[in-house]
């Protein structure tokens, strides 16, 4: 299978190809990514490629340079098979090339890999991935020349995402509603935020998400269970404090609103601890069953991501359904693949559960207290 993709760069040619050369690529995201290039030691002729998201490593190939030319603007490789490879080459034979040409226009990219493939997911991972490099290398190249086009910029822009979520929930519930489930949402994500920043793997934005809710995006890698754990948990966590209040106060006036504000509050964070890859609540059951048995987690992530297609058909909802065969695209695509953390001791695992369990069942508490109330006019 060949797959090839071009790209025009608004950068000089110079530019673009030493940073294809250079043995630190770094794309700022986000997610920021970094790609560096090392030789593997004992060997001479062999350079270790490795993959960075946010500070973790996500996968690194072995290969052999077959060409470099700069006046031609041609630089190709052989990924070979060698125990340092994650994911494993398992018989591909992939040939990468790179070529830059000078044009009129600006500098044209062209990437290419031709490869056996392994399995049918190769023939969409290589293509898209292709797509995905290429055009990353086109953004870092114009923002790093600045020469970057302003429409791009924007459309990257996670506050435009959520402009578009926020009229996502209009069209769903009203306006006013969609600014009460707004901050809901951004209440939770919050939670995740604060955690982030306790747990030292910094934030880089809260955003909200089309139909779907809203998500907490970390600077770094979790690089542990016990920190992912903490910050799943920490969303629903953070917003015990607004849904008891209001509790509270409904329990003391008797006014119907707060009754609904908490109802509302407690839904939302209860719904989000089902144990359901990839909600708040199957973050933290793959935390626990991952410290356990790595293989045993994938499996238990399967049957939330089909618990929640069904929910889907059973209910009738494209909007459930969709973002878990979204999930489940990705889980099939990734091979199954996770980011090694480290494991949560015996300890840090049962206080986890602990808090988890008892975080849901403060939820039901207010929920079978207000559940159902009469309807408020907003």
């Amino acid at each position: 299978m060949r797959c090839e993709f071009t790209v025009l760069i608004n950068a000089p040619r110079e530019a673009v190809w030493r940073f294809n050369i250079a043995d630190r690529m770094v794309f700022d995201g986000p997610p920021i990514m970094e790609i560096s290039r090392e030789p593997v030691p004992d060997s001479a002729d062999l350079w270790l490629t490795s993959a960075t998201v946010n500070g973790q490593v996500r996968a690194q190939n072995v290969s052999r340079e077959l060409e470099r030319d700069e006046e031609k603007g041609i630089i190709r490789g052989r990924i070979v098979a060698h125990p340092l490879s994650i994911p494993p080459e398992g018989g591909r034979d992939t040939v990468a090339e790179l070529t830059i040409e000078a044009t009129s226009a600006g500098t044209k990219l062209i990437v290419s890999n031709e490869l056996t493939p392994h399995v049918f997911r190769d023939r969409i991972n290589y293509p898209i991935g292709l797509r995905r490099m290429a055009n990353l290398i086109k953004q870092q190249c114009e923002k790093e020349a600045g020469t970057s086009n302003r429409l791009s910029t924007v459309g990257n822009n996670g506050w435009l995402l959520s402009i578009v979520a926020l009229l996502s929930f209009w069209y769903l519930v009203g306006w006013k509603a969609a600014l009460l489930l707004t901050v809901v949402v951004v209440l939770h994500e919050a939670g995740h935020a604060a955690a982030m920043l306790m747990a030292g793997v910094g934030v880089r934005g809260i955003y909200l998400v089309p139909f779907f809710g809203g998500m907490a995006v970390p600077k770094t890698g979790y690089r542990t269970e016990g920190r992912l754990g903490f910050i799943a948990l920490m969303g629903p966590g953070l917003s015990l404090v607004p849904t008891l209040g209001l509790f509270a106060a409904y329990q003391a006036t008797g006014q119907l609103y707060l009754g609904k504000l908490a109802e509302l509050f407690a839904f939302v964070n209860a719904s989000n601890l089902l144990p359901i890859y990839s909600l708040d609540g199957g973050l933290i059951l793959n935390a626990l069953v991952g410290s356990v048995n790595r293989r045993s987690a994938l499996i238990v992530g399967w049957i939330g991501i089909l618990i929640g297609i069904a929910l889907a058909v059973y209910l009738q909802s494209l909007l459930i359904g969709i973002p878990f065969m979204l999930f489940a695209l990705q889980r099939y695509l990734s091979g199954g693949r996770t980011m090694e953390l480290e494991r949560l001791t015996l300890h840090d695992g049962v206080m986890l559960a602990i808090a988890s369990t008892a975080t849901f069942a403060l939820y039901m508490l207010v929920l079978k207290a207000t559940w159902p109330l009469p309807a408020v006019r907003l």
